[in-house]
């Protein structure tokens, strides 16, 4: 998961540069997060699926925003909650104070109570006595001319002026990530493991490129390392992951072959999946514990642990093929 646009993402956040990731509303209606998408590559995946990972392991806190409603007619957000017509659907109602004379049941407005020897019903034309009559709030519809006791929630969009049910917007929820106290110190980690996999490629006499570009035949490859030896010709592209899995192994081996490169990972966490081990070893990938005194050694584990002479000879075949 610590790949190197994950690192520089959570740098932008952990250096200030931004307060948090916050959404946007896209023109076409979708959901966004500009500074997560400058930073990571294609290769990362989803922007929203990658918070969603680091939210997981506690790297990221999520908070909830607000929720947007997005027109289905032009796209367009923020529409505008707004009542109707129960019948016609019209925005044009108007709440009116009305009057009941309840033996017949009849409602209208007080004016139709009114006659010249006093009130009358205008249904049954009893007479009546109109301030003593119950008040009732009813909305008239100026389209239509129907009365109701109340009016329908909708939404009207504010560029188009089309007016939905609710249910018939699109809506999203959306949550602004900030880092934890955690995504702190393991951002630390990664970085520091990096800076030591440099330091160990530079005291063998490479040339060490930090969070680059490998530019092949298959196209532009983010890496946390690039180190290169001009004088053998040699090459060595260097990861750094927390737990590395196959895919975080895959992708180093389709990134070195692309190069022509050897590889090495750390893991930061003092262990690899079984598979990811097997994977290692047969695409000849050097595997390295980052330990919290700042050192790299063989010892790694796997979720079935090797013996020790395993370990040690991957670490001689590591530093003697780096000299």
């Amino acid at each position: 998961m610590a790949t190197p646009g994950i690192l520089r993402l959570l740098q932008t956040i952990a250096d200030g540069s931004v307060e948090r990731f916050s959404p946007s509303i896209t023109d076409d209606g979708g959901v966004n997060y500009p500074t997560v998408e400058r930073e990571l590559p294609p290769s990362d995946g989803d922007p929203v699926e990658a918070l969603e990972r680091l939210a997981e392991m506690g790297v990221l806190f999520r908070e909830f925003q607000e929720k947007a409603y997005v027109c289905p007619e032009c796209r367009a957000d923020g529409m505008r909650y707004t009542t109707v017509c129960a019948d016609c659907g019209s925005e044009h109602t108007i709440e009116r104070q009305q009057r009941e004379h309840p033996p017949c049941g009849v409602i209208a407005p007080e004016a139709e109570f009114q006659a010249e020897n006093g009130g009358v019903c205008p249904h049954c034309e009893q007479g009546v006595a109109i301030e003593d009559l119950p008040v009732v709030h009813q909305h008239v519809c100026q389209t239509c001319g129907s009365y109701a006791d109340g009016t329908v929630g909708a939404l009207r969009c504010r560029e188009c002026a089309a007016v939905f049910d609710p249910q018939n917007a699109i809506e999203w929820v959306l949550y602004g990530y900030g880092i934890e106290e955690y995504g702190h110190q393991w951002l630390t980690t990664q970085l520091n493991a990096r800076a030591a996999l440099q330091s160990m490629l530079v005291d063998r006499g490479f040339e060490v490129e930090v969070d680059t570009v490998v530019r092949t035949d298959d196209g532009d490859r983010d890496v946390h390392l690039y180190a290169t030896e001009e004088l053998l010709d040699d090459r060595v592209i260097g990861a750094v992951h927390d737990r590395p899995d196959e895919t975080d192994v895959d992708r180093l081996h389709r990134t070195t072959t692309a190069a022509n490169a050897r590889g090495v990972l750390a893991t930061t966490s003092g262990s690899v999946t079984e598979r990811a081990d097997t994977l290692a070893e047969d695409y000849d990938i050097k595997l390295l514990r980052y330990t919290q005194e700042g050192s790299l050694t063989p010892d790694y584990t796997t979720d079935c642990e090797r013996s020790d002479r395993s370990r040690s000879s991957v670490f001689e075949r590591l530093t003697a093929s780096f000299r």
